[in-house]
């Protein structure tokens, strides 16, 4: 096997070397046959168009058409053309199948399954990686460079991976490109050799390239040592980092909101500018339960706002205890206020989280692994790397709290510190926000009424409407856009009416959770990331944190029943009411949960409809771009030296250097220890015809002398004009004696151009 053979074999095997860590984050292994074939497909491709002596773009063209076609022939036979040719129809039923893989990762944690969407997405990037692998290290012969794209994929499953990526794995993954390294470092080698033991002039121009090109040397160590620290360190760092490995995002894309992402958990962060995307429909919980009608589970609250963000309060060690030591009291509940004990047997399914949904308040909990309970909200949070696990099943008791509308509105002001906490805002916090507020509420005084009329306002007379989409930002303030726009998500409601709350003195902070979710015909429940949900609660002595419900019906159902102020003395029928507000939300989960299934086809059919040309385009030049850029630094060199050059020395020196440039991206050696009269008598020889000296052997000779008139102070110089002329003279009759793949490097993708690239990024790098 040619020395090229064996780069390029290095090539694969590093690549599916790397990938074979995605069985971390990947269920079963049908998905890494397919790998294994799209990247040996890839890589035939490459060795085929070597052995047609095709010019090295034609064969980084022909990968991807390649590798396109092995995906039509694994994953749309029936839709391609004769069952392997990339057809409109077998790209659009890929373009479906690649957003049913994204549906996939959004709405399932890690170890997804291997869905036929998800394997084309994954078998796809590696195959794409293959190709740019094979292009660095085998074309541009820069194997050290394939590091940081190989460290990506290995990055995927460190970030994904539930609970981490083992030693063995990233050994693995560095032992490929170190093979890949060092199959270029023996290449390199044996030539060398060779070229020692030989020590004669080549019969013509067309030498071997010798040892012009990238090579390992001090760069290549330099850069191995830095791309081996980079994913140590990523290794170690990055998934106590990455909210996906610890908290769920409830609305995708950028991180925070309320949303599914692809790790299946609730980021605690709920940001106000994020539109709320499908979340997909993967099973989070499942649970049985004594409760006819089942509380909505929390997950955490987030009380400390920024005028654009919610997040948690710093917890406090001193106000945190074990769970194994039992649930602490429950916060501002008085001992006779109404209650039942309701118990919980939660299954878990999809969720990967590190605070554990409960049903509030829970008075106790029964989970195996290490859990702590804040003792001022009760939010239950795992400790080091420890998340809810698929199969993982714990107990729960609640005390479902009922107080009467009469308790909440007689209630006693809140304790000091609980006012001071939970009634912070932002200085610079719109007063049109304060002023909607007493707007809303009129003249009334009671905190109480006022949570109820807030709450009224929201849901019916305020002339809100329920979106999936943030309001418009036509201001500096998302919430004052929200009361503009009257539309947005339960983030903006729950948001809105906590804010409003604190401006009228009411203790307020925002829950994160999910709706109870849909009840089964065998008596149990199922939640999905559909039912994702935040409410706000409002504080009120002696029943402690109660629940009121602003996101309208559609969404919820019928708000709580005690939170439903009377406006005349309470009669002997309210508790009908009262049962029938209760009553509701057990269908009404399920509306709730159907709703946004329905925007979710509603967008996935729009998205099959329309291929996203723009992102195709614009990854199209992104790729030009970096194939352009060995050509594009090369030609500004060479621009560069020649306008430099403004003395005869100076012309002769840069000509001389365009020369030897220029011949090397052609591939013939030019030591640079042999003297210019050498190099000269080496043009001479190779371009000598039988029946005598070639048409340019004036031309080497007059850039023989210039350069050593320069350097030398013997002989003369000419202009640059007739010294450029010389230089394209001797290059255009190398060109034309050497193959068309040498030629097509040498305009395409010069290797100097490489070394050039390479030498800013160490430049730079030095800088930084």
């Amino acid at each position: 096997m040619s020395s090229t053979g064996r780069l390029r074999l290095a090539a694969a095997v590093a690549v599916l070397a790397t990938a074979a860590g995605l069985h971390l984050v990947v269920q079963g292994a049908a998905w890494y046959v397919q790998v294994v074939l799209a990247v040996a497909v890839v890589s035939a491709t490459g060795a085929a168009a070597s052995a047609l002596r095709l010019p090295s773009w034609a064969g980084a063209l022909a990968q991807p058409v390649a590798l396109l076609v092995v995906l039509c022939v694994l994953f749309v036979p029936g839709q391609a053309v004769l069952g392997l040719l990339p057809g409109p129809e077998a790209l659009r039923a890929l373009w479906a199948l690649v957003l049913e893989g994204r549906e996939v990762v959004q709405g399932q944690a890690a170890p997804v399954t291997g869905e036929p969407g998800l394997r084309l997405l994954v078998t796809a990037g590696a195959g794409a990686v293959a190709v740019v692998v094979d292009v660095v290290a085998v074309v541009l012969r820069s194997p050290a460079l394939t590091g940081p794209v190989l460290l990506a994929v290995h990055a995927v499953a460190v970030v994904f991976a539930p609970g981490g990526v083992s030693w063995g794995w990233f050994a693995l993954a560095v032992a490929g490109w170190l093979l890949l390294v060092a199959a270029d470092a023996g290449s390199r080698a044996a030539a060398w050799g060779r070229r020692v033991q030989q020590r004669r002039p080549a019969s013509g121009a067309a030498g071997s390239r010798g040892s012009r090109g990238s090579g390992v040397g001090l760069a290549g160590v330099a850069g191995a040592v830095a791309v081996v620290a980079v994913a140590l360190v990523a290794s170690v760092a990055v998934p106590p980092l990455v909210p996906g490995t610890t908290s769920v995002v409830l609305v995708g894309g950028n991180g925070q909101g309320i949303g599914g992402a692809a790790a299946n958990s609730v980021n605690p962060l709920l940001d106000l500018r994020s539109d709320l995307e499908s979340q997909g429909t993967a099973e989070v919980l499942s649970y049985r339960t004594s409760a006819v009608t089942p509380s909505p589970l929390r997950i955490v609250t987030v009380d400390d706002f920024t005028g654009e963000v919610w997040r948690p309060t710093t917890i406090d060690p001193a106000q945190t205890r074990a769970l194994r030591d039992g649930m602490p009291a429950v916060p501002g509940l008085a001992e006779d206020t109404p209650r039942t004990d309701v118990t919980y047997r939660f299954t878990v399914e999809a969720l990967r989280q590190q605070w554990l949904p409960t049903p509030y308040p829970a008075t106790g909990v029964q989970v195996d692994g290490d859990w702590v309970v804040d003792t001022s909200t009760l939010n239950i949070r795992a400790q080091g790397r420890t998340v809810t696990q698929q199969g993982q099943r714990y107990d729960v008791t609640q005390a479902a709290v009922d107080p009467t509308p009469e308790q909440l509105r007689d209630a006693p002001d809140a304790p000091a510190d609980v006012a001071e906490r939970y009634t912070a805002l932002p200085q610079d916090l719109p007063a049109q926000l304060r002023q909607t507020a007493l707007d809303v509420v009129g003249g009334e005084t009671n905190k109480f009424l006022q949570a109820s009329e807030l709450q009224d306002w929201f849901r019916s007379t305020g002339g809100f409407t329920y979106s999936l989409d943030a309001p418009e930002p036509r201001t500096a303030n998302a919430l004052v856009d929200f009361l503009d726009d009257k539309t947005g998500y339960c983030v903006h409601y729950a948001s809105a009416m906590a804010v409003m709350a604190r401006t009228l003195g009411i203790p307020a902070r925002v829950a994160v959770g999910f709706l109870p979710g849909a009840a089964l015909g065998d008596g149990s429940w199922q939640v999905t990331l559909q039912d994702a949900h935040a409410w706000p609660e409002l504080y009120f002595e002696g029943a402690g944190w109660v629940r009121f419900e602003p996101t309208p019906g559609a969404r919820t159902g019928t708000a709580p029943s005690w939170t439903q102020a009377p406006v005349a003395p309470l009669t002997p029928t309210a508790p009908v009411d009262g049962s029938s507000a209760t009553a509701a939300p057990s269908s009404s989960s399920t509306t709730a949960s159907a709703a946004p299934t329905t925007t979710s086809a509603v967008a996935g059919e729009q998205e099959q409809a329309q291929v996203p040309w723009s992102g195709l385009l614009v990854v199209l030049a992104l790729v030009l771009g970096v194939l352009a850029a060995p050509l594009a630094s090369r030609s500004l060199v060479r621009r560069r030296r020649w306008s430099r050059a403004g003395t005869d020395a100076a012309r002769a020196e840069a000509a001389w250097a365009d020369l030897v440039e220029q011949i090397g991206d052609l591939g013939v050696a030019l030591p640079p220890s042999q003297t210019p009269r050498q190099v000269g008598a080496r043009l001479e020889a190779g371009l000598r015809h039988e029946d005598g000296p070639s048409a340019q052997a004036p031309a080497v000779a007059r850039l023989v002398g210039a350069v050593e008139g320069a350097r030398y102070g013997a002989g003369g110089s000419s202009g640059s004009t007739a010294l450029a002329e010389d230089v394209r003279e001797v290059v255009g009759a190398v060109v034309a004696q050497r193959p068309g793949s040498a030629t097509w490097r040498w305009r395409l993708l010069p290797p100097s151009g490489v070394a050039h690239l390479r030498r800013w990024g160490r430049a730079l790098l030095r800088r930084g």
